[in-house]
């Protein structure tokens, strides 16, 4: 009954799914006219060349199939984010904790398996270590840092409930009224529903946050009062019999990083998408396009 999360941002999931993985070779400025001057100004300071191309000559001598044209802008993006984001921290007064990415580093490593599958999954990426220490893991940083200032004093709100899912609102309608006799929710749900997660958990859902499952659903287990059987609910996946059983509030501090940016999303895109808009960003027309609604830049073979 979930939501389909588009993937993560975060270096973690790029590198399980080896997202800039391409097929063409390309040789960063192999021509003899090749263009000189900054790859890029952020608001008046220039993104010196050949820190791009070291970059670039560096991950494409260690993997030969990736793409360079769409690797450099792809890492140029994440510098102007860089300038970008670190901007507004220091606007707000804030300062990154170098803890903090320390913690951000150990994550990642364990989330791929250890210091040897972080090194080879970032020559996969094209991540050299260089940019590695030096770009990403300070932007992740910066937005960590935002967040835990934008979630100061907030909770996030979780519900649990368990459901019992079939086909038709006949079915769904029995199941009410069985329960309405005395019938056991979790037995019945791991007798009847076609959820078979949480069918055999006794329709469990656990604790989630609001806007967690599909609109129908989630509308109805968060308008819901506690231990009441709900009326059917019709979704995409077929009719709901819901029951919500609690309701806590975390302490932002208590929450994992993850939670702590759901819990900020909108303040957080508000914050770094507004100034992403206006910042003043010109890219070298070789390398590509900068985006300043998506923060990213388009290569320039496509």
């Amino acid at each position: 009954m979930h939501r389909s999360s588009s993937p993560r941002a975060r270096i973690s999931a790029r590198l399980r799914r080896g997202a800039l993985l391409v097929t063409v070779p390309v040789v960063l400025a192999a021509c003899a006219a090749a263009p000189s001057g900054p790859v890029a100004t952020v608001d008046g300071v220039d993104v010196p060349r050949e820190l791009l191309e070291g970059w670039v000559r560096t991950a494409t001598d260690a993997n030969g199939d990736l793409d360079a044209v769409g690797l450099q802008a792809d890492l140029l993006a994440r510098v102007v984010q860089q300038r970008i984001i670190e901007g507004v921290v220091a606007e707000r007064g804030l300062t990154v904790d170098l803890a903090l990415i320390e913690s951000i580093r150990a994550d990642i490593t364990a989330q791929v398996g250890g210091e040897s599958s972080l090194e080879a999954t970032l020559v996969d990426v094209g991540f050299p270590k260089d940019y590695f220490e030096d770009v990403f893991l300070p932007v992740e940083a910066a937005v960590d840092t935002l967040v835990l200032s934008l979630a100061e004093g907030q909770a996030l709100a979780t519900r649990s409930a368990r459901h019992i899912l079939v086909e038709t609102r006949a079915e769904a309608d029995e199941i009410v009224a069985l329960l309405a006799d005395g019938a056991e929710f979790a037995t019945l749900a791991q007798e009847r529903s076609q959820d078979p997660g949480s069918g055999a958990q006794g329709g469990d859902l656990g604790a989630q946050r609001r806007g967690t499952f599909v609109p129908p659903f989630d509308d109805a287990v968060w308008g819901a009062p506690f231990d009441t059987v709900l009326e059917p609910v019709e979704s995409e996946f077929g009719f709901h019999v819901i029951e919500v059983t609690a309701e806590t509030e975390t302490p932002a501090a208590d929450l994992s990083s993850q939670e702590r940016r759901a819990l900020v999303a909108a303040e957080l895109e508000e914050l770094i998408g507004g100034r992403i808009e206006v910042a003043e960003v010109t890219v070298d027309p070789t390398i590509g396009t900068w985006d300043a609604t998506t923060g990213g830049i388009t290569p320039a073979n496509q």
